[in-house]
């Protein structure tokens, strides 16, 4: 059987934050050690996903790429004092931080940490724009991950996909590089995240073990903007599951709608 799936952007985002509870070590890391959720939109939706619970969102971010056609501010960021703490969760149970970095000091190897991306790199390493001089959140991450062996799982959609290498890209951009009079917003650098890369296809993988999933295409207009669309194959019960269930993923779930004052 063959079914035809069309996915807005904020839909997306649910269906991988619910391929990634599925995840085999953050289940192990759920039950038994610590799991950080940095800011971002997609890891939002990963955050109310381990928690059960919704949050506002569209606070729990730092950097964005919105803004107003008036003023072309689109490479920005949320007020400070609009920013929703940070949070640790603990054997299951939800702790706010102030630092991260001060949160990061008591991870050990089969826990956890979330970090979204904004770019999706032909060499399959997602990367993060970095308006921070020092590196930001990702920079204050990677030093301890790294050293330590810590997992890092970076939930990204496939429509951030580009053509290029982000390790490239990285060694070309630069916050200090970029002339100020000339970018929509925020000067950026960029960081290859260094962990796994989980997107759409990982989600499937986890959530409908049992068919094949193919991206045919992406974009259109209106609400379809940013839209993926996907291909299913696979036995009659197993598609019609995977699609009944899209479908009412689809119905219920909200446009995310950024804080952009």
């Amino acid at each position: 059987m063959r079914a035809l799936v069309v996915l807005t952007h904020s839909e997306c985002k649910r269906l991988i934050a619910r391929g990634i509870k599925q995840h085999p070590e953050v289940q192990e890391a759920l039950e038994k050690g610590k799991i950080f959720v940095s800011r971002g939109s997609t890891t939002a939706y990963v955050l109310e996903e381990l928690l059960g619970e919704p949050i506002n969102k569209s606070h729990y971010v730092a950097g964005q790429v919105t803004g107003e056609k008036r003023d072309l501010f689109r490479l920005g960021s949320l007020k400070g004092e609009k920013r929703l703490k940070e949070v640790v969760i603990d054997k299951g149970v939800k702790k706010e931080v102030d630092s991260f970095k001060e949160a990061l000091q008591s991870f050990e190897p089969g826990d956890v940490i979330f970090k979204g991306g904004n770019t999706l790199g032909s060499d399959g390493i997602a990367g993060v724009y970095l308006a921070h001089p020092e590196g930001g959140t990702i920079g204050g991450i990677v030093p301890i991950a790294i050293a330590r062996g810590i997992s890092i799982i970076s939930p990204i959609s496939l429509s951030r996909s580009i053509d290029d290498s982000v390790w490239e890209l990285s060694q070309i951009l630069g916050n200090k590089a970029i002339d100020k009079e000339y970018t929509m917003g925020l000067p950026i650098g960029i960081m290859p995240i260094p962990g796994e890369v989980f997107t759409e296809f990982e989600a499937f993988e986890l959530l409908y073990p049992d068919i094949n999933v193919f991206q045919i295409g992406s974009s259109g207009v209106g609400s379809g903007e940013g839209s993926l669309h996907f291909l299913l194959i696979g036995e009659d019960e197993d598609v019609k599951k995977a699609y009944n269930e899209l479908v009412d993923l689809a119905l219920k779930e909200e446009e995310y709608i950024p804080d952009i004052d």
